[in-house]
């Protein structure tokens, strides 16, 4: 079960891999351009991805929730190279839709998780409602200071 999870993660990452020439904002692919920064994202049930690596906060029980658990996965490339990023600090907030607003807020360090010599970086989040969620990033890249935020928008639906 688990080289079945590895794959399918395997699987994500060259998906997110193969997309790397977008350069704009698509709901098809999942990716958008900021300040340079190419980042590609997806999202997967908990129960798909139970790959656990490097610290990355294991899913509450996805029975108990109804399933509620998923895996945010995001890859970054420099916009005028291409070169995929690979030793940057990655935070994300995620907001769950506007008619939930009673919710908090999840704010999670992205793990990166390396298969083969590709790296990504991903955490579990809850998302136990349909709709829009918004999810913040905050990208520090080695050797700059300052982060640089993105806002990337996720429509969930059952």
């Amino acid at each position: 079960m688990q080289k079945i999870m590895k794959l399918l993660l395997a699987v994500l990452v060259i998906f997110l891999g193969t997309t790397a020439g977008a350069a704009h904002a698509d709901a098809l692919n999942r990716s958008t351009t900021k300040s340079g920064l190419t980042v590609h994202f997806g999202v997967v049930p908990a129960d798909k991805a139970m790959v656990v690596e490097r610290g990355a906060s294991a899913p509450e029980d996805t029975q108990a929730h109804g399933g509620s658990s998923y895996h945010l996965v995001v890859a970054l490339f420099d916009k005028s190279t291409g070169a995929r990023i690979d030793d940057a600090t990655v935070t994300a907030k995620v907001t769950s839709p506007a008619h939930k607003s009673r919710a908090q807020p999840q704010v999670k360090l992205l793990q990166a998780l390396r298969i083969n010599d590709t790296v990504t970086y991903g955490n579990y989040f809850e998302m136990p409602w349909q709709g829009r969620y918004r999810i913040d990033l905050s990208v520090t890249r080695k050797g700059n200071a300052e982060p640089t935020h993105i806002r990337l928008a996720y429509d969930q639906h059952f």
